[in-house]
C-alpha cells in the first residue's frame, strides 16, 4: 500500500517498507518536547498519542494535493523508566557521555517503549497505543563504554538500538544486553508497530488498495 509517513525517521520508513508499503515521507513541524509534563500529569500513552496526533494534523494540512487520497500515518514513541516510582523519560542524548549515563541507568532494569499511532484517510481518523517492555541484563561500565564507542547510538531514545544486539552485530563471544522483550511485535521497538498499524488502517478504510 502507498501511504504518507509523517516522519523523517529512517527507522520507521524501513519498518514500513519491510512490511510491503510504499512510503512518501513528510517531516512534521511539531515540538516533541512541548508536552513533556504530560508524562507525569497524563501518562506516557496519552503523551505518545497526542504527539502522534499533532504530527498527523500538521502533515495533513501541508501535504500536496496529489497525495490527498493516501493514508497518512504518524507515530511517536515515549521511552519510560520508573525511578523511585516516578516515570522518567528516555531521550536522545546526542553525545558519548550522555549515552553512557543513560545506559548505566537502564542496566539491570526493565523499561517501557510506548508507541502512539495516528492514522487518517479521507477525513477518517483512528489512534492506538502499543507497549513494549524491554529488560536489560546487568552491564559493566566497560561494556557500556565499548558499545557506545562502537555503535554511537546518539539518535535513539534510550541510547541503544535493538539491532545492534543481534548475533553478528555484537562483538564475538559477547552476551546480548537485552534479555527479554515483551510486546505484540518487534516492530514496536523500532517505533512503528505493524499489527497496530494494520488495525488502524482498516478502521479508516485503507485495506490494501
Amino acid at each position: 500500500m502507498q501511504l504518507v509517513l509523517a516522519s523523517s525517521s529512517t527507522y520507521r520508513r524501513s519498518v514500513l517498507e519491510a512490511a510491503g508499503h510504499t512510503v512518501v515521507g513528510i517531516a512534521p513541524d511539531v515540538d516533541e518536547r512541548a508536552l513533556d509534563d504530560w508524562l507525569v500529569t497524563r501518562g506516557p500513552a496519552a503523551l505518545a498519542v497526542e504527539l502522534a496526533s499533532r504530527k498527523l494534523a500538521d502533515v495533513l494540512a501541508r501535504r500536496p494535493a496529489d497525495l490527498r487520497g493516501l493514508p497518512v500515518v504518524a507515530a511517536d514513541q515515549v521511552g519510560v523508566l520508573l525511578v523511585d516510582g516516578e516515570p522518567t523519560m528516555l531521550t536522545k542524548r546526542g553525545d558519548h557521555a550522555g549515552a553512557v549515563a543513560q545506559l548505566r541507568r537502564l542496566s539491570g532494569t526493565t523499561h517501557e517503549l510506548v508507541n502512539g499511532l495516528a492514522v487518517s484517510r479521507l477525513g477518517r481518523m483512528a489512534t492506538g497505543v502499543d507497549v513494549q517492555r524491554v529488560t536489560f541484563r546487568d552491564l559493566s561500565d566497560d561494556e557500556i563504554d565499548a558499545y557506545v564507542e562502537r555503535a554511537r547510538p546518539f539518535d535513539t531514545a534510550g541510547s541503544y538500538r535493538l539491532e545492534d544486539d543481534a548475533p553478528g552485530r555484537r562483538p564475538p563471544g559477547s552476551e546480548p544486553f537485552v534479555v527479554e522483550v515483551v510486546g505484540e511485535d518487534p516492530s514496536g521497538v523500532l517505533g512503528l508497530p505493524i499489527p497496530l498499524l494494520d488495525r488502524l488502517l482498516a478502521q479508516v478504510g485503507a485495506t490494501g488498495d
